[in-house]
């Protein structure tokens, strides 16, 4: 009747589809962030929303820590999802922030300040903003498969040994 840690905090036994979505992520979330250094040093054409030095800085940090977690997770160590929530727990972080900056640039436009007459929220549209909702898209929808998928797996019964 001794459970495993994967058991006690719910996680799959199988580190094999979280590894590939910190993989995917840590990919992601690097070459977005290279992409916006890129960018910002004018090393490539401009992009709108890909002007923050610090932010694509903070993007390939985020995405290393993902791919920090893909070798536990692919030798089923359940320490790899450790790196996966830290890495979330980041993520989260830079998208509340950037909605911050949104909400407080939309309520200098709407008080009509001057430095924010020629505002756009297009220019505060950030990778850090649609990666974090992908991310979250990417996260829901292998949850729903992985819920969808041992409803249609057979139950096991546990023999009791009395």
């Amino acid at each position: 009747m001794s459970r495993t840690y994967a058991e006690e905090i719910g996680v799959p036994e199988d580190g094999t589809g979280p590894a590939i979505l910190a993989l995917i992520a840590g990919l992601a979330y690097v070459g977005v962030g290279t992409l916006q250094i890129l960018v910002a040093f004018g090393l490539i054409g401009p992009i709108i929303g890909f002007t923050d030095l610090i932010g694509g800085f903070l993007l390939i940090i985020v995405g290393a820590v993902f791919l920090t977690g893909v070798k536990p997770l692919s030798k089923d160590e359940q320490e790899g999802y450790a790196f996966i929530t830290v890495g979330f727990i980041l993520a989260t972080i830079l998208f509340a922030l950037q909605a911050m900056v949104i909400i407080t640039n939309a309520l200098g436009w709407y008080l009509q300040f001057e430095a924010w007459l020629g505002w756009n929220v297009f220019n505060d549209i950030t990778p850090t903003l649609w990666m974090f909702i992908i991310l979250l898209t990417v996260t829901g929808a292998l949850w729903i498969f992985g819920k969808l998928k041992e409803k249609r797996r057979p139950g096991t019964k546990e023999v009791s040994s009395e």
